[in-house]
């Protein structure tokens, strides 16, 4: 598999909602860092993505949202070893949004991290 079609493959998971695509183009050392609740591991990644649409309803999402996750940037840098992606995400129906930033090797996303952007009082 290609590092682009690895990088397809990752955030259209998290596009739909999808723990389980994401989780298929992980190598085992995959995590997954949050600033809220901190580094999650590969075999955790999955029960994350469904407690984070479930937090994401609170916030005023459809249960059913398609697509879940609405990406409006999405940068690569395929001249860094291993490729960085950059992307702006928001939940769809919602304000609740941020950015990610993930590590992509030749054999799989290597780690995520991501940031929460919400506005001042």
């Amino acid at each position: 598999m290609t590092i682009q079609k690895i990088i397809d493959t990752y955030l259209e998971g998290w596009k739909l909602g999808d723990g389980e695509l994401s989780l298929s183009v992980t190598v085992d050392s995959f995590y997954y860092d949050d600033p809220n609740r901190g580094r999650i591991q590969r075999h955790e990644l999955v029960q994350f993505v469904e407690d984070f649409k479930r937090a994401a309803v609170e916030l005023g999402a459809k249960k059913k949202a398609n697509p879940f996750l609405i990406y409006s940037d999405v940068v690569t840098d395929y001249n860094t070893s291993p490729v960085t992606v950059w992307c702006w995400w928001q939940v769809n129906g919602t304000d609740f949004q941020g950015c990610a930033l993930v590590k992509v090797g030749e054999t799989g996303v290597l780690q995520e991290k991501i940031a929460y952007f919400s506005k001042l009082p």
